[in-house]
C-alpha cells in the first residue's frame, strides 16, 4: 500500500495544501503520515495537530 509523507511547515499555504492532500489520500485509500519537524514552535504544532486531524 502506498503512504504519502505531506510535509507541513508553518505557514497557512502549506497547511491548506496539507489538508486537500489529506483529504485526496484518503479519497484514494493511500495511507498519509504527517512530517511536522519543521515546525520549531511547540504550542503552534499543536494548533495546527489540532486543525490537521480532524480530517
Amino acid at each position: 500500500m502506498l503512504r504519502n509523507v505531506i510535509v507541513v511547515r508553518d505557514d497557512e499555504e502549506s497547511i491548506k495544501n496539507a489538508i486537500r492532500e489529506i483529504l485526496r489520500s484518503k479519497h484514494k485509500g493511500h495511507e498519509f503520515a504527517l512530517d511536522m519537524t519543521r515546525i520549531t514552535d511547540k504550542e503552534r504544532k499543536r494548533e495546527i495537530m489540532k486543525q490537521l486531524t480532524r480530517y
